[in-house]
């Protein structure tokens, strides 16, 4: 053994040879008839052919090819010193490999049982990559361990139920702590919450479908809108919105006019979750304003009727509460409206309102008659913005306002609402 050892220092390029064949043997967990190496130099494949033995190697360039099955002896034997000779261990990385994809799928079958149909998705969904020792919770066995992925899916499994069961609004540490006892751990952007999203978009038919019709331009949008779909307050905006009008409710036998009181002193008010928790509409009028942008609602609220209309500030794309707000006045109001951007993502933004809230809105001041007599205040279209736009188009030519979009994309030019 000793001669080996010997042998194998002298030669560099033996010694990389053997280590290669060894490395071979490992992940098949077989030893070869035959094997193939390129050494770097001459001696180094003279060294391999007197190591082994001539009747053992043919030279062919830098290429050396061993014959196995021409070794003296018993193979097996002699590999087994080669591993000595090298102070490591024989391994049977193949056979480890298939022994853990079976213990993963031991595992997720112990989940299969899911209250939450998204997590029950991804596990059949992962189940079947495994057929093919493939999935990214194999991977992750691989990476960690057993009991790390068992942990890990505990975790998924209860945020994913929680989500799923209720749909009053949540802070992201009070989610936190459903999902692992960590009120940090699910904040906003951490690796935890983006799984959550991935999910929820990747096996949520209906949260893919709304979330595309919005058309995100990028991965991190993409995330924002699944999670926008979910109870997850995602930042404080998200608890609240601004209202103008006589807006009456009654909570706990309790009747609260102050957003009615400020409107007379021509004062918008921000109404907040807690405040309409289990609130019922007393007195609203009966046209309802939504209005994209912050400026052109305080502008608007300036001018307009407390009796005759309720002026909303949706700040961009509606978060759930004022959906569920609007949704709320659907019996009570006669009439519903929006005033956005005079762009592709404004009309976007009154699409998913209409779609979310199922109220009849209709458009403010965003046809092609506004934009032709308010054309010198446009803007010029990116020619990225231009590739989107005839997209949308293309795949939804009865999306409202297409004459808008049309005249758009026609002169190349885009309002912002507040140029009006």
């Amino acid at each position: 053994m000793n001669d080996l050892t010997e042998k194998l220092k002298k030669s560099g390029g033996l010694r990389r040879f053997v280590e290669s064949l060894l490395d071979r043997i490992d992940r098949t967990g077989n030893i070869p008839g035959s094997f193939s190496y390129s050494v770097s130099a001459a001696a180094d494949a003279d060294a391999v052919k007197w190591f082994f033995g001539p009747l053992c190697v043919n030279v062919k360039g830098d290429k050396v090819n061993l014959n196995l099955r021409k070794i003296a002896g018993d193979p097996d034997e002699f590999v087994a010193r080669l591993y000595q000779a090298l102070g490591r261990s024989r391994l049977n990385l193949k056979e480890d490999s298939l022994s853990l994809t079976q213990m993963v799928a031991e595992l997720l079958k112990q989940f299969v049982p899911a209250g939450s149909a998204v997590f029950s998705e991804y596990i059949h969904s992962e189940l079947e990559k495994l057929q093919h020792n493939r999935g990214e919770l194999l991977s992750l066995a691989k990476q960690q361990s057993l009991a790390a992925l068992e942990k890990h899916l505990v975790c998924l499994q209860r945020g994913l139920n929680f989500l799923e069961a209720g749909s009053a609004p949540v802070r992201l540490s009070r989610f936190g702590l459903e999902v692992n006892g960590d009120t940090k751990s699910c904040r906003s952007g951490s690796l935890l919450l983006k799984t959550f999203a991935r999910l929820l978009y990747q096996f949520s038919s209906v949260i893919r479908q709304e979330v595309d019709l919005s058309e995100p331009q990028n991965e991190s949008e993409k995330l924002r809108l699944t999670l926008e779909q979910t109870s997850l307050q995602l930042d404080g905006s998200a608890n609240q919105f601004q209202v103008f009008g006589n807006l009456v409710f009654i909570k706990n036998a309790e009747r609260f006019d102050y957003v009615k009181k400020h409107a007379m002193l021509g004062e918008p008010v921000v109404l907040t979750c807690a405040q309409l928790e289990k609130a019922k509409i007393d007195e609203v009028p009966r046209q309802v304003v939504t209005i994209e942008n912050e400026t052109t609602f305080f502008e608007y609220a300036q001018s307009a009727d407390p009796s005759q209309e309720l002026v909303i500030c949706s700040m961009g794309q509606a978060n759930r509460l004022l959906v569920k707000f609007l949704e709320q006045l659907k019996g009570s109001v006669a009439s519903f409206y929006h005033w956005g951007d005079l762009d592709r993502s404004g009309v976007l933004i009154l699409d998913s309102l209409r779609r979310r809230s199922g109220c009849d809105i209709q458009a403010l001041k965003m046809n092609s008659e506004t934009f032709l007599a308010n054309k010198d205040k446009a803007q010029a279209l990116s020619e990225e913005e231009k590739h989107r736009l005839e997209s949308l188009l293309r795949r939804r030519p009865d999306i409202i306002c297409n004459d808008l979009l049309k005249i758009i994309l026609a002169h190349n030019l885009w309002i912002e609402q507040e140029n009006l």
